[in-house]
């Protein structure tokens, strides 16, 4: 009885708990922030890669921006150069979970945009904008 009480157990385990016992992989795929700009991940040996558009800004909104970082068990950091818009930001956080059970991942975001060297003196903290953003997997759309 307690070895059949120990695999259902194990078989209804969520998929975040899952990742602290060794399922490699919790991010690969598309999602989207409290802000309508998407992301997607491949994670390969921990190796993060992807694409970032992002609904804010002057980019037009299907750009695609290529992102790199690392993600280990349920922590994940990435990295984006807006290239051609003068700023750079990164994401750092970890996977949880909703009351539903539905996994989001929780970050803080540091970006900087370039400030003229003229304008350095006066103006460089002024170039570090920081924040914090929540990611929802997309869900596949039903045929």
């Amino acid at each position: 009885m307690l070895r059949f009480i120990a695999i259902i157990s194990f078989l209804t385990i969520s998929p975040l708990a899952q990742a602290k016992i060794g399922t490699p992989d919790l991010f690969s795929g598309q999602w989207v922030n409290d802000r309508d700009s998407a992301v997607t991940f491949r994670v390969t040996d921990g190796l993060l890669s992807g694409y970032y558009q992002t609904a804010l800004g002057q980019p037009d909104k299907s750009q695609k921006f290529p992102l790199t970082g690392f993600a280990e068990g349920d922590q994940i950091t990435f990295t984006v150069n807006f290239k051609g818009y003068g700023s750079m930001t990164s994401w750092t956080g970890q996977m949880t979970e909703d009351q539903d059970g539905e996994p989001y991942i929780r970050t803080l975001w540091n970006l900087t945009r370039d400030v003229p060297d003229a304008e350095e003196a006066d103006d460089m903290w002024g170039s570090i904008t920081s924040g914090a953003s929540d990611f929802r997997r997309v869900k596949a759309k039903s045929p």
